[in-house]
């Protein structure tokens, strides 16, 4: 049991390869606050960017999905133009070029619109402080407002969930889980296995809490 705990602690603790130390923290100005409550109506929001650094790199890829009930309704998705060169390590490993986002919109007009798909719904994120910090950064160019967003942090999330179980299949899954999440290749398939981390987080809570 103790070594599959281990193996899912050293999983959370890995930071995902598009993320390194650079990633900008919360700090007590953030506009948002974090929990560990489980929601049955969320949205999972992922970006891709052309770097790290929140504010001084841009966003190329907006992807929001909706969840109602724990099951995917509804996709917010747009190309984004960062009106700057994309390096060839981000094209890489996205896919997207130059030329592929050269006609798409910049982001103070998709803004507007992701707010509004976002709506009231609390967001859910692995690994909070990179899309958070991209997202907060925006309010220094654009004229939209962000809410006062609910963020839960499917990595706190996990971890918490790893350190107080006991039982060695549900450890087994929640590994599953987090191991299909670190080798998802798409925007869309990394949404999705944050949804399954965090049904399934959520699961378990609900189960330790009935018994």
């Amino acid at each position: 049991m103790e070594n599959q705990r281990k193996k899912v602690q050293t999983m959370l603790n890995q930071q995902p390869m598009q993320k390194n130390i650079r990633v900008r923290k919360q700090t007590k100005s953030s506009n948002y606050i974090t929990t560990e409550d489980c929601h049955q109506d969320y949205i999972v929001l992922d970006f891709e960017t052309t770097g790290m650094r929140a504010g001084a790199d841009k966003i190329i890829c907006v992807l929001a999905i909706q969840y109602i009930n724990h099951l995917e309704v509804d996709r917010f998705e747009t190309l984004v133009n960062p009106q700057r060169h994309i390096p060839l390590e981000v094209t890489q490993r996205t896919g997207l070029s130059d030329a592929e986002i050269g006609s798409a919109p910049i982001m103070e007009e998709v803004l507007g619109d992701l707010v509004t798909f976002i709506g009231e719904l609390p967001i859910v994120i692995h690994d909070s402080s990179f899309e958070m910090g991209f997202l907060e950064s925006l309010h220094d160019f654009s004229e939209v407002r962000l809410p006062k967003y609910t963020v839960v942090d499917t990595t706190k999330l996990a971890r918490k969930i790893a350190s107080q179980l006991e039982d060695v299949e549900k450890m087994k899954r929640l590994a599953f889980l987090l191991g299909t999440k670190q080798e998802s290749l798409s925007g869309i398939s990394d949404c999705r296995a944050t949804a399954d981390i965090y049904k399934y987080c959520c699961e378990v809570s609900s189960e330790a809490i009935e018994s």
